[in-house]
């Protein structure tokens, strides 16, 4: 069965499909959590500070719907805009449900984030 976490906000609601790596996994054992939202361009980040997460990184070219874990920022990042590489990312699953209301999510913005049955 698919692991799957959904990201709310006061207008938004994102499933995300985790995929088996071992920071997808550590950040499984976290939820239910609540933080606060962080946008960067077309990118919205959460704070997680996930021990595990350092993963080497290599360049990583995310698009729209990626899901991915920065070390460097202690962050979650959801991705719903154009396609770019980044750095030191370590990939946790994808976007399958929500992408455009990535766009609702507010800097500051209270998020819920919780296990779904997938």
């Amino acid at each position: 069965m698919a692991r799957r976490m959904v990201v709310c906000g006061e207008e938004a609601e994102v499933v995300v499909e985790l995929d088996e790596g071992e920071v997808a996994r550590e950040l499984w054992t976290r939820l239910p959590m609540q933080t606060k939202a962080r946008v960067r361009g077309e990118e919205v980040h959460f704070p997680v500070l996930v021990p595990t997460g350092t993963e080497p990184g290599n360049s990583t070219d995310v698009e729209a719907g990626h899901v991915a874990y920065h070390p460097p920022e202690n962050a979650v990042c959801l991705f719903f805009g154009q396609a770019s590489s980044r750095t030191d990312l370590t990939p946790v699953g994808r976007i399958v449900e929500g992408l455009e209301d990535c766009r609702r999510i507010d800097a500051n913005e209270d998020l819920r984030i919780e296990a779904v049955e997938g």
